[in-house]
């Protein structure tokens, strides 16, 4: 979040979406108004001149994590998705261009590629995820408003589907807020990737229903665009390996 600017929400109903102060149009589930996922909506002005506000958008801001050790990062392609090349990460509290290499609308993953050599980085399970595993997810929820420290939150995978059957989902009860998307969520006892954080239902009907993309997923999507990860052996503490490989990403 930057000065002036809002999150948005987007809930998915039946015949669409609604986003918050912006007209409909999307895909949908039988549940009304529960699903939701984090994302800058449209700037609004009081200004008489509607279709000069109509095309500025507010920042965009997420999380995202390394995947090796040449700069590539992970997150979801609804942070991204209106920054073109204009991308950047935040790096030992250095800002640097992060250009768009490939993307999935339908996993709502994106890799983006900054000009650095990172020492650390996440290794992708090979394990499939079992229900009551202990995870860590790690993300800036709320941008930089809230602060600029990564922040952890802990619990359990309560589900090894997401909504609606989705095999490439599962389910966490740790807690997600706007801004966590595209972080890392992590195995407590090895420090491995077991999905990236991507949405969750409202939290005002429901109580910890928050869902990840599969690790598995990730590893598909990587090597569908001539990725490959290796990995490496690490001996740092969780929070100082998740400190390291997780980095904030925004665009102006």
């Amino acid at each position: 979040m930057q000065n002036g600017s809002r999150v948005g929400r987007t809930f998915f109903l039946k015949k669409g979406y609604i986003e918050v102060g912006l007209p409909t149009g999307y895909y949908g589930t039988d549940q009304a108004a529960l699903f939701l996922r984090s994302y800058p909506i449209k700037s609004t002005s009081s200004s008489s001149s509607t279709s000069t506000s109509a095309k500025k958008t507010t920042p965009s801001s997420g999380s995202a994590f390394f995947v090796d050790n040449l700069g590539h990062v992970i997150t979801n392609y609804h942070v991204i998705e209106k920054c073109g090349d204009k991308s950047k990460i935040i790096y030992n509290g250095s800002e640097y261009s992060a250009k768009l290499i490939a993307k999935d609308k339908y996993l709502d993953l994106a890799l983006l590629k900054a000009d650095l050599k990172n020492d650390i980085y996440l290794n992708i399970s090979s394990n499939p995820p079992k229900k009551l595993d202990k995870i860590i997810a790690a993300g800036y929820p709320f941008g930089k408003f809230l602060s600029d420290d990564l922040k952890f939150t802990s619990g359990i995978i309560s589900s090894i589907k997401g909504l609606e059957d989705d095999s490439t989902r599962l389910q966490i009860d740790a807690a997600l807020n706007p801004g966590n998307s595209g972080g890392p969520i992590v195995n407590e006892s090895n420090g491995e990737l077991v999905a990236v954080a991507v949405s969750g239902l409202r939290k005002d009907l429901t109580e910890s229903v928050n869902f990840g993309i599969k690790a598995g997923q990730v590893k598909v999507f990587l090597e569908s665009n001539q990725i490959v990860v290796n990995k490496k052996k690490n001996n740092k503490e969780l929070s100082e390996l998740l400190e390291e490989a997780t980095v904030y990403t925004f665009c102006k």
